[in-house]
């Protein structure tokens, strides 16, 4: 890597810790996932922890994924999202996901595997090669939380960047609720790319099937990504956020 290029994307990680650190966010990352899945069992307020970022069902270590924890100031754990690499070599991303179909089945919902649909995206035929999975990415909610201010767009930031920095792979990928996608989640985080029908999986119980977007980028989209400093961005989202918060505020007193 030529090192102007790395120089700006150390700079771009170090900007995503000045902005924490601003917030009076503490950033650990790991990949100890017997630890994240201890920390996952204590958050009795959110799905169980995804099967493919489980270390009793999925291979996981320093080699091929990370975890990154946000604290405030009393110690509360405000913020996560963790990171796997994948050996795609010769194998389609629809080949992967319905290979290892059972490693990516929503948290606490029954659902016929064996009967979903992994191909509908387009993108999931050409994505191969050394592909990140970013999934477990949660933001606290409510007061004083983090959720629709200008860490939406910081946070999965750095998740990404210390992928590229770590293994430079061909592409990253994610799923996310159609509602979230359409609401702008993707784009926040960093994603350039984004399509419905990722996965469409089918309810056990009879159910009507739902779907998963996919979301992704490649190593290219990456590197582009890291050129604008996060820091913009965020001012921009977190003005934003306080204007909305302020008016609705004056709304409270005023009923």
């Amino acid at each position: 890597m030529p090192a102007d290029r790395l120089f700006s994307e150390i700079q771009f990680v170090s900007a995503i810790t000045e902005i924490a650190a601003r917030n009076a966010i503490e950033i650990e990352i790991s990949s100890d996932f017997d630890e994240f899945r201890d920390l996952r069992q204590q958050q009795s307020d959110r799905p169980p922890l995804s099967p493919i970022f489980d270390p009793a069902i999925s291979d996981l270590g320093p080699r091929n994924a990370f975890w990154i924890k946000g604290s405030n100031g009393k110690g509360d754990i405000v913020h996560t999202q963790a990171m796997r690499l994948n050996d795609l070599t010769g194998c389609s991303l629809e080949e992967h996901l319905h290979q290892r179909r059972f490693a990516y089945v929503p948290p606490g919902v029954a659902v016929d595997a064996d009967r979903s649909s992994f191909g509908a995206a387009p993108a999931s035929q050409f994505i191969t090669g050394s592909v990140c999975y970013h999934g477990e990415l949660w933001l606290k909610g409510g007061n004083n939380g983090l959720r629709g201010g200008g860490m939406t767009a910081v946070l999965p930031r750095l998740a990404l960047a210390l992928a590229l920095l770590e293994w430079s792979p061909d592409y990253i990928f994610g799923l996310v609720p159609p509602l979230a996608a359409c609401k702008g989640l993707a784009a926040r985080e960093g994603y350039m790319h984004l399509a419905p029908g990722g996965i469409i999986w089918h309810p056990q119980d009879g159910e009507e099937a739902f779907e998963e977007w996919l979301v992704w980028m490649s190593r290219e989209d990456l590197q582009h990504v890291m050129r604008f400093s996060p820091l913009g961005l965020y001012e921009k989202l977190d003005r934003k956020s306080k204007k909305r918060q302020v008016f609705a505020e004056r709304v409270a007193v005023a009923a």
